[in-house]
């Protein structure tokens, strides 16, 4: 548990008393001003809201308060998607400023080790808040649990300005965790969701499932180069690769991802199937960027091509 240091004290009452722009230090910067003031304004709120003793803290800076715990709940690690809705408040009266869309149950999505698109603030306060698993990693909120998370403007992505949130503003995010998925469940109810029955399962985790059987063609095996034609997408069913023009690959050279490789092994030429597989046969950690340095394949995507086996050489 934390407490508020003599420091912040001090700093709630020279607030209080003169005002932020009188506790200008000389000689300090504008960005350390505004992170001092910060923290000033986050210890006064929690004593004003009688949070002293309730409120800890991660090591980069977030404040958070489990609001609602579920110990049994499934907990993300590296690598699992985390669905969660959040409201963002502003700090100094509450004020509502943002939220997904929580009416119509249309959360966020990010991945537990890929920080994407969202402040860090928020995405520290979800990940590293709750009990520790080991040494000093923390679970992070499971599914089903709520969190309020106080964060200091330079976690919130330098938010600029507006009329509702004034710039260097810290803010309060109330947030619950709604689903956590492992890639395996991602891939299970992708299946199930489609009503797909794998044709093949491999221990590696790849599936293909046949959709137009051609049993008296030429099956391809190790060494023989196919040429098909494809659709690469994610599992929301996203296209990543629209496949614009037919795919050459040598079977075993390593000239696809593994799990590309490895699903057209299963087939013959001219059949049609889906092959869908988890991001370690794919891109794995490190995703796939584009030119500009943007990725066209986030890290951990578990991916599924559609192809069309043209020739068998």
């Amino acid at each position: 548990m934390n407490r508020v240091s003599l420091k912040n004290w001090f700093l709630i009452g020279c607030l209080a008393l003169v005002g932020l722009g009188s506790c200008t230090q000389p000689g300090e910067a504008l960005t350390d001003r505004k992170r001092r003031e910060n923290e000033a304004e986050i210890a006064q709120y929690i004593a004003t809201n009688n949070l002293t003793g309730q409120v800890q803290t991660t090591d980069n800076g977030t404040s958070y308060i489990i609001t609602k715990a579920n110990p049994t709940g499934q907990a993300a690690n590296v690598g699992d998607e985390v669905k969660y809705h959040y409201v963002l408040r502003r700090l100094f009266d509450n004020l509502i400023v943002d939220s997904t869309d929580i009416a119509a149950n249309v959360p966020l999505i990010f991945t537990r080790g890929v920080y994407l698109n969202m402040a860090a603030g928020l995405y520290d306060g979800i990940v590293n808040s709750g009990a520790v698993k080991s040494g000093t990693e923390r679970v992070g909120l499971r599914k089903g649990e709520s969190a309020t998370l106080l964060i200091p403007s330079y976690l919130n992505s330098g938010r600029a300005g507006t009329l509702l949130l004034p710039q260097y503003s810290p803010v309060r995010y109330d947030v619950t965790v709604v689903n956590v998925r492992t890639e395996e469940q991602q891939i299970q109810e992708f299946l199930a969701a489609g009503k797909l029955t794998p044709t093949f399962s491999e221990t590696t985790g790849v599936r293909v499932i046949v959709t137009q059987a051609q049993p008296d063609s030429v099956q391809i095996t190790t060494g023989k180069t196919v040429t098909a034609t494809y659709k690469g997408y994610f599992l929301n069913g996203k296209v990543f690769d629209s496949g614009a023009s037919p795919i050459s690959a040598q079977i075993g050279a390593n000239s696809v991802v593994p799990g590309f490789d490895q699903g057209l092994s299963k087939l013959k030429q001219g059949e049609k199937a889906t092959i869908i597989f988890p991001s370690a046969l794919g891109y794995g950690i490190a995703g796939s960027r584009n030119s500009s340095g943007v990725y066209t394949v986030p890290p951990y995507s578990p991916l599924a091509f559609d192809v069309t086996i043209t020739s068998v050489k």
